[in-house]
Formats: C-alpha cells, sequence, structure tokens
C-alpha cells in the first residue's frame, strides 16, 4: 500500500514550507528524510500523517484522498494505517512500559485479543532488547529505553506506514542498529512503508533511498557511512 502525496503546499507565517511536493512513498521500501533543522522534514511528516492539513495539494493512503475528511474520519485512517514514531516519545511517566504500548491497541479496530497484542508486545521487545522492562515505571527508564518502548508503541497494532522522527536520536550505536535491523526486516517480510526523517548518517546508509529536503523539494542523496 503507497503513501502518495501530489502538489501539496503549506506554510507558515506567509513562507512557504512546501511547495508543488510530489512523492509516493511505496510499500516494502525505507525511505529517509535528510535536511537542515527547520527545512520542514517533520511538517512533511505531520503532513504524511494527516496530523496536519495542507494548504493545497493532495494526500492519498490506500487511493483514498484524505482531503475532504472530518477529524473522525481522519482519526480512523490514522488509526488504521500510521505507526507514529515521535521524537519526544509521548510517554505517560506514571505508567509501566507496557500500559504505554498497549495504549493504541485500545482503539484499534482489528480483531485482536489481548493475549494476542502482549504476545507481539513481549516478541518486540525481546529484538529491541527491552523484555525485562515491560514492567518499569517509564520514569525509571533511561532515553534510549523510552526510545525503545516508543517504537514498539507505534508497531504494536502493526499498521503498514511507518513514519518516524528521528527514531535512533536517543540511542548508542548498537542499539540504532538493532531498531534498524528491525525495521528493514518490517519492510522486507511484511511490506510496510517506512518513512525516516533523521539526522544520522549511519541510519541513512541502511535505507533503499535516500533524500534532502531543500526549499521544498527533494533531491537524492547518496550519504557515506560513518
Amino acid at each position: 500500500m503507497d503513501l502518495i502525496i501530489q502538489d501539496l503546499c503549506k506554510a507558515y507565517h506567509g513562507q512557504a514550507v512546501l511547495q508543488d511536493f510530489s512523492y509516493c512513498f511505496p510499500e516494502g521500501k525505507t525511505t529517509c528524510i535528510m535536511g537542515r533543522s527547520g527545512c520542514g522534514k517533520t511538517t512533511l511528516l505531520n503532513l504524511m500523517g494527516i496530523v496536519l492539513a495542507p494548504d493545497t495539494g493532495e494526500i492519498l493512503v490506500d487511493g483514498q484522498s484524505t482531503n475532504h475528511l472530518n477529524d473522525s474520519e481522519r482519526c480512523r485512517i490514522r488509526n488504521r494505517y500510521f505507526g507514529y514514531i515521535v521524537q519526544d516519545f509521548a510517554l505517560i511517566e506514571e505508567d509501566t512500559a507496557s500500559q504505554n504500548i498497549l495504549v493504541p491497541t485500545l482503539y484499534s479496530r482489528q480483531r485482536k485479543s489481548n493475549a494476542e497484542y502482549k504476545k507481539k508486545m513481549r516478541s518486540l521487545a525481546e529484538k529491541l532488547q527491552v523484555a525485562d522492562k515491560l514492567k518499569t515505571t517509564v520514569k525509571n527508564l533511561s532515553g534510549g529505553e523510552r526510545q525503545r518502548i516508543a517504537i514498539i508503541r507505534s508497531l504494536i497494532c502493526d499498521q503498514q506506514i511507518i513514519l518516524a522522527d528521528e527514531p535512533t536520536g536517543a540511542l548508542d550505536q548498537e542499539n540504532s542498529l538493532i531498531v534498524m535491523e528491525y525495521l528493514r526486516e518490517a519492510v522486507s517480510h511484511e511490506r510496510k512503508a517506512v518513512v525516516i526523517v533523521t539526522h544520522d548518517l549511519n541510519v541513512a546508509c541502511r535505507c533503499d533511498r535516500v533524500y534532502q529536503l531543500t526549499r521544498g523539494a527533494l533531491s537524492i542523496h547518496q550519504p557515506s557511512e560513518q
């Protein structure tokens, strides 16, 4: 299932951030977007995930235009199709890691049992090496552990499109590699579309396509691994 953007424009305070932006983010591929701070990377990610509405242009999810959806319909589309890894984790400090991970399942329309979700949570936690932290209160986790818990939360409902804003920003190199290997496995085996915004060249080197966002347009970028 592809995510298609057509002739997208978005401006803030009269200044264009994205202008006539068109691109297809295909299933089965990991796309990396790089660019200087303030160039519009996070804005583009929020537009893709229909968190923000474009000024003009169209965003199609699974062939469906999202332009004229009401708030309830937009929430339904996000819940069904998107897993979102946010930069600031957005975890509930007083809850345990497992309680945070399972929050999206409360709103999921998938017909899965609690036991199935918990099995998937355990499997992901083992792969990302935080299985021993599931019962730990978030406020007692390190930044890297919080990052991995947030990633598991974004994957728990098996959405087909993963949007990731600096997904390895709080991780050391070893754990960054673990996360990227899992995301690539999801792309390869489950045909997910993964879009990553990052400054990390090591992450970029492990993506199928790497682009630089400059003045609202994408250009091919060929990073050298550090």
